[in-house]
C-alpha cells in the first residue's frame, strides 16, 4: 500500500470569546480531481483580515476579495508562487480602487496556503500570522515582524512573503488574524498543535481565545494519511510521469540538498522579535515580492525531489554484415497508425472534457441545492438573527455555484429569491419616487450643505461651504418641484452681511423655531460661529435675536429647539445648555440640562432629537435616551446590516405606536425607521437609484404631507414615505 496525503480543515471564529459557526473571513477551495481550473495548483486556503471605518461595507469586501483571490490564483499561468503573488496583488489593487472611489481607508491582510501532494506553500501580505508545526518543530511567519509593513489597500504596493515546507503526515498549519498576537504563547501553541487533527487543534485555539475582547479567526489545516493501492511502476526514465499533480516548483525558490533535520529549542514565552526572521532576498518578478525563510535553517532543505535514477545501457554488439535486401515500403502502415493515434487522442480528450464537465455540473448542483436548503431553513426559523445567519450561509453556497457557472439561470433565480426574502426579513422598503430628478442641485464646488428643514412650501437649506442660508419655494399646485418665475432658491442670510449693526460671521447651525411657550415669534434661527443668533422676518428680512452670554460655553456643536426653548450642544464642555425665551429673544440665564451626577459622553454625539425626552445619536447608530437629564433604559433592535455611519436624527412628537425615530446612515445610503420602543419598522432605500444618496448629510420628515427630504453633498431629494404595513415574516 502507498500512503498519500489528505487534508482536514476547521475554521475558528470567536466574537467576544464566543465561538461562532459563521466566518466570512476565510475560504477553503479543495477542487475535485479533474475539476480544478488549472492542473498542478493544489488546494487553496485563504484567511483575510479587513479593517476600516465602514464595517457595513466590510462584509461585501470580504466576499469580493475572497472571490478575486480564488479566481486569479487558478486563472494565472505559471507556477504556484507567481500565481499566489498575482492573486494577492489583484486583491490589493481592488481594495486600493475602493479607497480611492469612496475616499476611505480600508486596509487588509491576507494569508494564502497552497497544499499539494509534495509541499505546503504560504503567501502573506499585511497584518497576518501563520504558525506551522512539522517535524522541524513550531515555526512562525508574519509580516508584523517588520515595523514598516504595508497592508493591502495602501498607496504603496505590499510585499508578498513566501514560505515553503515539505508536506508530510502530521503537519499542522494555523493561519490567524493579527489580534491573536495578544493571546499567543509558545507553550500554548505547542499544546494546541500537539494532536495533528483539525478539530482538536480548533478546539484548543478556541480555548486560547475564550477571554478575548477582539474578534479572532483561525484557519486550521492538518495533513493526514490517506491509504490507496500502490501501482508498481518500473523506475526508468520512460516510466516517470509526464505531468504530476503536485504544484510546479518556482524557479526562484530552488530546493537544497537533503540533510538530516536539526532540532531547535523553543522559548517558554513568545518573543516576537526572536521568533520571526527577516525575509530572504526579494524574488525578481513583475510585481513586488519577497521570500521569508523559516525559523529552522534545515527546513529550506526540505522538498528536494530525488534525482532521476540513472539507467546504464549495455553497448550493443556490432551487427553481422548481411547482404543488402530491398526493404518494403511502409508508408501506408505508418499513416494508418497515425490515424489511429489521432482518433484515440480525440476520443480521450473528448472523454476527459465530458467527465470534467459532468463533475462541474454535479458540483454546481450541489452548491445550488445547498443555497436552496439554507434558504428553506431560514424560512422555517422563528428567530430573526437565525434567519439572517442562514441567509448568509445561502449566499456563500450561491457564490461557490456562481464561480462555476456565473451566467446560469439557476444562479439568477436563487439570487432573486434570496434578495427578496432578505428584504422581507430585514424590512427593506423601497423609496420609489423622487430620485429621477433632484429637487435642487448644488453645483458650486464650494458648496457644503449641512442642514435642511421644511415649513409648508418653504424648504430651508444651510450651506456652510458657501456661507449662505437660503429658501427654496415649492410649487403651490404640485408641491414636488421648485416654483417658477421667482428667484429660487433665495438667499436669506449670508456670511459678511450686516444685520442691525452686527456683522454675520461664518454660519454654523440653523433650526425652525415656531412660536411656543414664551416664544412669540415663528421663524428660522441661524447661529454663527461667534455665537451670534439671527432670525428671518417675513417682512423685515434678517433680524438680530438676543442671546445671553454664557461664560461656561466652550464649543457649540449643535443648535436644537423644543417648545420655545433653544438648546446648545457643548461637546467640549460636556453639557447641553437650555435657553428659555423672553418674547423673541433669549436673555434668560442658560440652564445645564445634565445634572452633575449624570456622566455622558457628548464628544461623539452626531445629532440630537427632542420630544420631551432628549435623544443622543452616536456614529455607530446607538441612541441614549434622557428625561430631565437622567438616562432612561433604551436600545434599538439589531438590524442587518448594522448602522455604522449615522449622520442625522429626526424624531416626531408622538408617543406609543405613532412615535417615530428616523436615522440616516451614510455608509449604506438608507434611512432606518424605529418606533420609540426601539423596534425596527422599516429600512428605506432608493432601490432603483442606489447611488443617489451617496454622501448623505441630513434628513427631514414632513408629517403633514408624509414626505421625506434627503440632503446629500450635491443634491436635495424629496420622496413620499411608503407604508410601513409589512406582512409578518413567516
Amino acid at each position: 500500500m502507498a500512503a498519500t496525503l489528505k487534508t482536514e480543515v476547521q475554521i475558528v471564529h470567536l466574537q467576544m470569546g464566543r465561538r461562532s459557526a459563521y466566518a466570512p473571513t476565510a475560504r477553503v477551495v479543495e477542487p475535485t480531481t479533474g475539476i480544478a481550473p488549472a492542473r498542478g495548483k493544489g488546494n487553496l486556503y485563504i484567511l483575510l483580515e479587513i479593517t476600516g471605518d465602514e464595517p457595513a461595507v466590510i462584509l461585501r469586501l470580504y466576499r469580493e476579495l475572497l472571490n478575486l483571490i480564488q479566481e486569479t490564483y487558478y486563472e494565472v499561468q505559471g507556477d504556484v508562487i507567481n500565481a499566489l503573488t498575482e492573486a494577492i496583488q489583484a486583491a490589493h489593487a481592488h481594495l486600493q480602487a475602493h479607497n480611492q472611489k469612496h475616499d476611505g481607508h480600508v486596509l487588509a491582510g491576507v494569508t494564502c496556503l497552497v497544499v499539494t501532494s509534495q509541499e505546503v506553500i504560504s503567501a502573506q501580505a499585511g497584518p497576518t500570522i501563520l504558525a506551522v508545526r512539522s517535524r522541524a518543530g513550531l515555526q512562525w511567519f508574519s509580516p508584523l515582524n517588520h515595523e514598516e509593513y504595508v497592508s493591502l489597500g495602501e498607496e504603496e504596493t505590499p510585499a508578498v512573503e513566501i514560505g515553503r515546507v515539505a508536506g508530510h503526515v502530521g503537519v499542522v498549519i494555523v493561519a490567524m488574524n493579527s489580534a491573536w498576537a495578544n493571546y499567543l504563547e509558545v507553550p500554548l501553541m505547542m499544546e494546541a498543535t500537539d494532536v495533528p487533527h483539525a478539530q482538536a487543534v480548533a478546539d484548543q485555539m478556541a480555548g486560547i481565545g475564550i477571554e478575548a475582547d477582539e474578534e479572532l479567526t483561525a484557519l486550521v489545516v492538518t495533513l493526514g494519511e490517506s491509504v490507496r493501492p500502490a501501482r508498481r511502476v518500473p523506475i526508468t526514465p520512460e516510466a516517470l510521469p509526464a505531468d504530476a499533480e503536485a504544484a510546479t516548483p518556482s524557479d526562484s525558490m530552488p530546493s537544497a540538498p537533503e540533510e538530516p533535520l536539526e532540532e531547535e529549542v523553543l522559548d517558554e514565552e513568545l518573543d516576537w522579535e526572536a521568533v520571526y526572521e527577516m525575509p530572504g532576498e526579494t524574488t525578481p518578478s513583475k510585481r513586488k515580492q519577497s521570500r521569508r525563510t523559516f525559523s529552522l535553517a534545515a527546513i529550506t532543505r526540505l522538498g528536494k525531489r530525488a534525482p532521476r535514477p540513472k539507467v546504464t545501457k549495455k553497448p550493443a554488439e556490432p551487427a553481422k554484415k548481411q547482404a543488402a535486401v530491398k526493404k518494403p515500403r511502409r508508408i501506408p502502415y505508418v499513416l494508418g497508425i497515425l490515424l489511429v493515434l489521432i482518433v484515440g487522442v480525440a476520443v480521450l480528450t473528448g472523454g476527459m472534457w465530458y467527465y470534467q464537465n459532468l463533475q462541474r455540473q454535479q458540483l454546481f448542483e450541489k452548491f445550488i441545492q445547498g443555497a436552496i436548503a439554507q434558504y428553506e431553513t431560514a424560512k422555517s426559523l422563528e428567530e430573526i438573527e437565525l434567519k439572517r445567519q442562514s441567509l448568509k450561509f445561502a449566499e456563500q453556497q450561491l457564490d461557490q455555484a456562481r464561480q462555476l457557472y456565473p451566467d446560469n439561470p439557476k444562479v439568477r433565480q436563487v439570487e432573486a429569491q434570496l434578495r427578496a426574502y432578505q428584504a422581507e426579513v430585514n424590512k427593506v422598503v423601497g423609496l420609489m419616487a423622487g430620485f429621477d430628478l433632484p429637487l435642487h442641485s448644488f453645483t458650486d464646488p464650494a458648496s457644503n450643505p449641512t442642514t435642511v428643514f421644511v415649513n409648508g412650501l418653504s424648504v430651508y437649506i444651510l450651506d456652510t461651504g458657501r456661507g449662505v442660508f437660503e429658501r427654496l419655494q415649492l410649487d403651490e399646485a404640485t408641491g414636488d418641484r421648485p416654483a417658477q418665475g421667482i428667484e429660487n432658491p433665495r438667499v436669506l442670510l449670508k456670511t459678511g452681511d450686516t444685520v442691525e449693526g452686527r456683522t454675520v460671521g461664518q454660519l454654523a447651525h440653523a433650526i425652525w423655531a415656531p412660536a411656543a411657550g414664551n416664544r412669540t415669534v415663528t421663524s428660522p434661527l441661524i447661529l454663527d460661529q461667534g455665537i451670534q443668533l439671527f432670525g428671518i422676518s417675513e417682512g423685515l428680512g434678517p433680524v438680530n435675536v438676543g442671546l445671553i452670554d454664557n461664560p461656561n460655553l466652550q464649543f457649540v456643536n449643535g443648535l436644537y429647539y423644543y417648545n420655545g426653548n433653544i438648546y446648545l450642544l457643548d461637546s467640549v464642555g460636556g453639557q447641553f445648555w437650555r435657553y428659555r425665551p423672553s418674547g423673541a429673544n433669549y436673555q434668560n440665564t442658560p440652564e445645564p440640562y445634565f445634572p452633575p451626577e449624570t456622566t455622558v459622553n457628548l464628544k461623539s454625539v452626531i445629532d440630537v432629537g427632542i420630544d420631551g425626552y432628549v435623544w443622543l445619536l452616536y456614529p455607530n447608530g446607538s441612541i441614549l435616551k434622557f428625561l430631565s437629564g437622567i438616562q432612561e433604559p433604551f436600545a434599538l433592535e439589531p438590524i442587518d446590516p448594522p448602522l455604522t455611519q449615522a449622520v442625522a436624527l429626526w424624531v416626531n412628537a408622538a408617543e406609543g405606536d405613532l412615535g417615530r425615530i428616523y436615522i440616516a446612515d451614510a455608509a449604506t445610503n438608507r434611512v432606518v425607521v424605529f418606533d420609540k420602543n426601539g423596534k425596527l419598522l422599516a429600512q428605506l432605500e432608493p432601490l432603483e437609484h442606489a447611488q443617489a444618496l451617496d454622501e448623505l448629510r441630513d434628513i427631514y420628515v414632513d408629517e403633514l404631507t408624509n414626505t421625506l427630504y434627503l440632503l446629500t453633498k450635491t443634491e436635495l431629494y424629496q420622496s413620499p414615505i411608503p407604508s410601513f404595513e409589512i406582512a409578518p415574516t413567516p
